[in-house]
């Protein structure tokens, strides 16, 4: 049976912080929240060139008890695939700027913290309102891991991947944390709607708000869907096309929470018309399958409380007969979905 790992993950590009300080006050509560925005950025010369890296990280300080409210790109974003934020301890590397392709190559011992992901043409992510994600309890470092393309043009190479972060110094009502859900194995070749299914029980003690989701796989995936598993019922939390650019879609208009014991359970599927299998892994000719699920917690907990990994195939681990009853429509991304609504609203088009 799978079992939820805790883990923490984060992943940061070299930039710079703009020293610009604003307030904005909460009417509800009448509370200063002063914010500043840290601009982190990485050349593109890292991804072309006869010393090319496919994968280039850069560390940057980041202050304790802050929290991140807003991850936003800037700037022409077609020279790169995806960008990863995370938070270390200690920097793998204390170069400027080091390959990290090995997820074990961002942070120092591998105790990295996932916090957020981006991929090509996706709209960056401003958090829900009165919600941020913890910076920690001591001063650390953010990790901008960049998965550049090396097809950039000559006009192109001299500029740089941006991200920009937004950081708020007071606590919200809600800290947001992230559970990640990613399917293991590989795709047989010549087929159609292969599924890959992860599976794991909900282990807090207590209900928490589910703030947002996000859905990603490479150029094979057809869909991607995530429920809650609670008495035998399956509550859909989203599904989509994972083709599209990995954007985090905020439910919480929609008030789902997640009770201990629940089961949360995610499907992947793909078609191969290759010749070989496929692995699951990180560079472009292997395939991926990750969910993300942002819940809440209340702020004196976020000390206490780490990313949830939940990692596998459900295929053969005694979780079959759990997806013998997954929705119909599990594998049909189409719908009035969160997705379908932010095609329109920020006119996104497919990555592949």
């Amino acid at each position: 049976m799978l079992t939820s790992v805790v883990v923490f993950v984060v992943s940061v590009c070299a930039g710079l912080v703009i020293g610009l300080t604003t307030t904005r006050t909460d009417d509800q509560h009448n509370i200063k929240h002063e914010v500043y925005y840290k601009h982190m950025k990485l050349p593109l010369s890292t991804f072309v060139g006869e010393k090319k890296i496919e994968y280039g990280c850069s560390a940057f300080p980041l202050k304790a008890d802050e929290y991140i409210t807003e991850y936003l790109p800037i700037g022409k974003r077609n020279d790169l695939y995806h960008i990863t934020v995370s938070v270390c301890d200690t920097p793998y590397d204390k170069s400027p700027i080091w390959e990290c392709i090995n997820p074990s190559h961002v942070c120092k011992n591998s105790k990295r913290e996932f916090l957020y992901s981006w991929t090509n043409g996706a709209p960056g992510w401003t958090l829900p309102e009165g919600t941020g994600i913890y910076t920690g309890n001591r001063s650390k470092y953010v990790i901008m891991q960049v998965h550049g393309r090396d097809d950039i043009s000559d006009e192109r190479v001299k500029d740089f991947a941006h991200m920009r972060l937004k950081i708020q110094t007071t606590r919200p009502q809600v800290a947001a944390a992230v559970s990640m859900y990613t399917g293991y194995g590989y795709i047989p070749p010549h087929v159609d709607n292969f599924t890959v299914d992860t599976a794991c029980v909900w282990n807090k003690t207590t209900p928490v708000p589910i703030l947002a989701y996000g859905i990603h796989t490479h150029t094979r995936g057809l869909a991607l869907s995530g429920y809650i598993v609670r008495d035998g019922q399956w509550i859909e939390i989203g599904r989509g096309d994972p083709l599209y650019p990995l954007t985090m879609f905020d439910i919480t208009d929609r008030k789902m929470r997640i009770l201990p014991g629940d089961i949360i359970a995610t499907r992947c599927t793909y078609r191969n018309t290759d010749n070989t299998r496929v692995s699951m892994g990180f560079t472009h000719v292997r395939e991926m399958c990750n969910y993300f699920v942002y819940y809440g917690v209340t702020p004196d907990k976020i000390a206490s409380t780490k990313a949830i990994a939940c990692g596998g195939n459900a295929q053969g681990t005694g979780w079959d007969q759990l997806f013998d009853n997954i929705p119909a429509d599990a594998s049909d991304p189409t719908g009035d979905t969160e997705q379908s609504r932010y095609v329109k609203k920020y006119h996104l088009t497919k990555n592949y």
